[in-house]
């Protein structure tokens, strides 16, 4: 069977997959054949894979090409991914295979930089002893790694001002890190994360410092994996209050079963893997340039006047939907980052297919845009199905009992009697359905009645 036909055939095998929600055509042709033979082949997740791709792309292009959103607002690809499902569910090894070429740059810039200190610190030791300018000595080797996976975050911001191009923060099981951030930081890495990807500068001074770090235009992924039973931590460390909740995209498969081994499959994986590595090559080979007064020089691409009017009204549409909401607690901020992180999408998606030989570097193009809208929605369906588990765990005791006191629809009284049956006051409860009500427990059907959706 040749190729063409074997692809055929997968996609045929994955028909009903496609009918739900997966926007698998967001993608260059190549890259899709790519991700549904490995998915058939290695056992890999079409949803997981795809995501892993996406990050990996957008941190091999870093603060190299930027976009411009509107006007004077111009933002980097940067994204805070998080793979989400029970265990088992093989979330690991698409990222592993998605990043293993910029892994490997990392290992030649480690092998280069042992090199380079070692001739360093044989002129050092060769200068003990004599004049001051006989011999004058090169600026010491600085290490120029991406990929960041154990770490203090005094050591994460040294690495990003090392390589100014950006960072990727990856880590397997990812609420480790979040659990010690205070261990080291009282929470201000945090702040940083949510500073950086906002695009504004980053000055950390300490006092073990002899220079403080100012970085101009931070550049951090994220990229972690998550058990879907452990969702409801990220709310309870205030995550969704601070906003950092609302700029993770959440990758959570539209079936959560483990499929079976196929017997009869001659493996690709090598020659994917070739392919693969090619791609991220070419991404990475776009020009950074660190300027002497230490300021970077960066291509930033325009939408399309048509992928502009086009993203322009679909942005327009949402944000008329929560104009239209009269109480502020009902408000779901994410909505609001949604636009932001969908742009930094279709930029990533451009550098895709014209590292992929589709299409040009020039401008965002209204392919790259629609195909990110269509992910962004398929991300933010992947959001509303996980909040369950985010949002009923971390309900507080008090809540939660008047919530079981309820029924699935009921109005303001019978909320205030059960409120009476668990000891909480009148004004208590109508907090309660307000905090529920945002959090997205309960729906607010009209004045005085509410539906549970949790």
């Amino acid at each position: 069977m040749d190729s063409i036909k074997l692809c055929n055939a997968i996609r045929m095998e994955f028909e009903g997959i496609f009918e739900n929600k997966i926007p698998l055509d967001a993608f260059p042709i190549k890259i899709q054949d790519m991700i549904l033979a490995l998915s058939r082949q290695e056992n890999y997740s079409i949803e997981y894979m795809m995501a892993s791709l996406l990050v990996a792309v957008s941190t091999a292009i870093g603060n190299a090409v930027n976009i411009r959103i509107r006007g004077g607002w111009i933002s980097n690809s940067a994204l805070y991914m998080i793979l989400v499902g029970r265990p088992g569910m093989g979330k690991t090894p698409p990222l592993d295979f998605a990043f293993r070429p910029i892994r490997k740059h990392d290992a030649k810039a480690i092998k280069q930089f042992k090199l380079e200190m070692e001739q360093y610190n044989n002129l050092v030791e060769s200068n003990k002893g004599k004049k001051e300018g006989t011999t004058p000595l090169p600026n010491k080797p600085v290490l120029r790694r991406t990929i960041i996976s154990d770490f203090t975050p005094e050591a994460l911001m040294r690495a990003l001002d090392d390589n100014q191009r950006g960072v990727v923060v990856y880590v397997d099981e990812i609420m480790g890190m979040f659990n010690a951030v205070n261990q080291y930081s009282r929470g201000q890495l945090i702040e940083q994360l949510l500073t950086a990807f906002s695009g504004k500068p980053l000055d950390i001074s300490r006092c073990s410092m002899l220079i403080p770090i100012h970085i101009e235009y931070p550049f951090i992924n994220i990229v972690g994996t998550m058990q879907t039973t452990r969702m409801h931590e990220l709310i309870e460390k205030g995550y969704k209050e601070n906003g950092l909740l609302d700029r993770i995209i959440f990758v959570y498969p539209s079936s959560q079963e483990i499929a079976d081994w196929q017997s009869d499959v001659d493996s690709s994986f090598d020659k994917y893997s070739t392919m693969w590595e090619s791609i991220i090559d070419k991404v990475i080979s776009l020009p950074f340039v660190e300027n002497e007064d230490d300021k970077n020089t960066q291509t930033v691409l325009d939408f399309s006047s048509e992928a502009k009017a086009y993203f322009t009204n679909w942005r327009n549409n949402a944000i008329r939907t929560i104009n239209q909401i009269q109480d502020d607690g009902l408000v779901d901020s994410r909505v609001i980052k949604v636009p932001m992180i969908t742009a930094r999408l279709a930029l990533v998606l451009q550098i895709f297919r014209w590292a992929c030989g589709e299409v040009h570097k020039d401008f965002v193009d209204i392919d790259s845009t629609k195909s990110a809208i269509a992910l962004s929605e398929y991300f933010e369906s992947c959001y509303s199905d996980i909040q369950k588990y985010m949002l009923r765990e971390s309900i507080e005791p008090q809540k939660k009992e008047l919530l079981d006191c309820l029924p699935k629809q009921f109005t303001t009284s019978d909320a205030i009697q059960a409120g009476r049956e668990v000891g909480l006051s009148e004004r208590s409860v109508m907090y309660s359905l307000v905090s529920l009500a945002t959090n997205k427990i309960i729906k607010k059907v009209k004045r005085g009645e509410y539906e549970k959706l949790q």
